[in-house]
């Protein structure tokens, strides 16, 4: 039979893994949020996916923007090694995608204005956060 110390150590251990295992799976879950086009049922823009292929984690800070095109992205392997205390950064690489997620009034060299629709998907994920945690927590508990 075993102590109560080495009980409540194996209940901590336990509480550990799936306080890793949520986190990562939220982070996952987010980061498909983040890329759902809206042929998919989301708020991404999609001409060519490049701007959802632009999501990137991090664990050392925010990606930085560059030019595409884009291989995809790497939130399944981030959040894969993710602990609890660990913070990520996600972020689309695009250099357009802030202009795509609040839209612009711009004018062009001949006076014409130009106002573009913000699509709001970094807001829409972000709202949809408490639901992503209670999914994960669903699905961890399903897999203990």
């Amino acid at each position: 039979m075993a102590s109560f110390t080495e009980t409540i150590d194996a209940w901590v251990a336990q509480t550990k893994e799936r306080l890793d295992a949520v986190h990562g799976r939220s982070v996952e879950l987010l980061g498909e949020e983040l890329a759902k086009t809206k042929p998919e049922g989301g708020r991404v823009p999609f001409l060519t996916g490049n701007l959802a292929r632009s999501l990137l984690a991090s664990k050392s800070g925010m990606p930085n923007t560059t030019d595409g095109p884009y291989a995809g992205s790497n939130i399944g392997l981030i959040a894969a090694t993710l602990k609890a205390d660990e913070t990520v950064y996600i972020g689309y690489q695009a250099n357009y995608a802030a202009r795509q997620n609040f839209g612009y009034v711009g004018a062009d060299s001949l006076g014409r204005v130009y106002n573009q629709q913000g699509n709001y998907f970094i807001e829409g994920a972000v709202a949809e956060w408490p639901n992503i945690v209670k999914k994960a927590v669903s699905e961890i508990k399903g897999k203990t």
